[in-house]
C-alpha cells in the first residue's frame, strides 16, 4: 500500500511539473490541462495542481471554473499567497473589484520570506485595482509601502507604471473639488445677495 502511495505520488509530481512547463513554456492550455487533471486525480490535496488548474482555466475563459479551483486550494490551505493572487486576478475580470482588493490584501498577509518574489507582481495588482475603483489616494500609500520592499529595478518599474498617473488622478480630483467649491459659494453668494435684494 505504501509503495503504491509513493508511486502515485511520484505520478502526480512529474504530471504537475510537465503540466506547469506545458502551460508556463509553451502556452499549451490544453495539454497542461490533461496533466493537471490527472495530477489531482493521483493526489487531491495538492494545492499547487489546484493553483496551476485555477491558472490554466483562466486562461481558457473558463473563469468560474477557475474561481472554483482556487476556492479548493484556498479551502485546503487558507495563506496559500498564490492562491490569493491568482483569485484576484480571476475576480478581477470578472468585475468584482473590491473582492480582487481583499484577495490581494490576503496574500499580502500571508507572504513569507520565501516568497517575497512575489511582491511585485502583488503591488502591481493592487494599484492597478486601486486605480480601477478610483482610490487614488489609497494607491499613492501602497506605491510608497512598496518602497519600503522592492529593489530599485521593480521600485522603477512599478513608479514608471504608476507614479505619473497617480498625480495626474489626484491633481485632477484636486482641480474638481475646487471648481465644485467655488460653485457652491457663488451659489450662496447668489442666494444671499437675492435675499438682500428682497428685503
Amino acid at each position: 500500500m505504501q509503495l503504491l502511495k509513493k508511486v502515485l505520488n511520484f505520478s502526480a509530481e512529474r504530471y504537475l511539473k510537465t503540466a506547469g512547463d506545458l502551460f508556463i513554456y509553451h502556452s499549451d492550455y490544453p495539454g497542461a490541462l490533461t496533466l493537471v487533471e490527472k495530477a489531482l486525480a493521483s493526489e487531491p490535496q495538492d494545492t499547487r495542481a489546484w493553483v496551476l488548474y485555477g491558472d490554466i482555466l483562466f486562461c481558457l475563459n473558463r473563469d468560474g471554473e477557475a474561481l472554483h479551483a482556487l476556492n479548493e486550494a484556498l479551502r485546503l490551505n487558507p495563506s496559500l499567497a498564490e492562491a490569493y493572487i491568482s483569485k484576484a486576478g480571476v475576480l478581477e475580470v470578472m468585475g468584482r473589484y473590491r473582492e480582487a482588493l481583499n484577495c490581494c490584501r490576503q496574500a499580502l498577509n500571508h507572504i513569507n520570506e520565501k516568497r517575497q518574489y512575489l511582491l511585485p507582481s502583488l503591488f502591481d495588482q493592487q494599484v492597478a485595482l486601486l486605480i480601477t475603483l478610483k482610490r487614488f489616494r489609497e494607491a499613492q500609500r501602497v506605491l510608497d509601502k512598496a518602497a519600503q520592499y522592492l529593489d530599485d529595478e521593480e521600485l522603477t518599474y512599478l513608479y514608471a507604471s504608476y507614479k505619473g498617473l497617480l498625480e495626474q488622478f489626484c491633481q485632477r480630483r484636486q482641480d474638481t473639488r475646487r471648481k465644485a467649491q467655488r460653485l457652491s459659494l457663488s451659489v450662496i453668494d447668489g442666494i444671499s445677495q437675492a435675499k438682500i435684494k428682497t428685503s
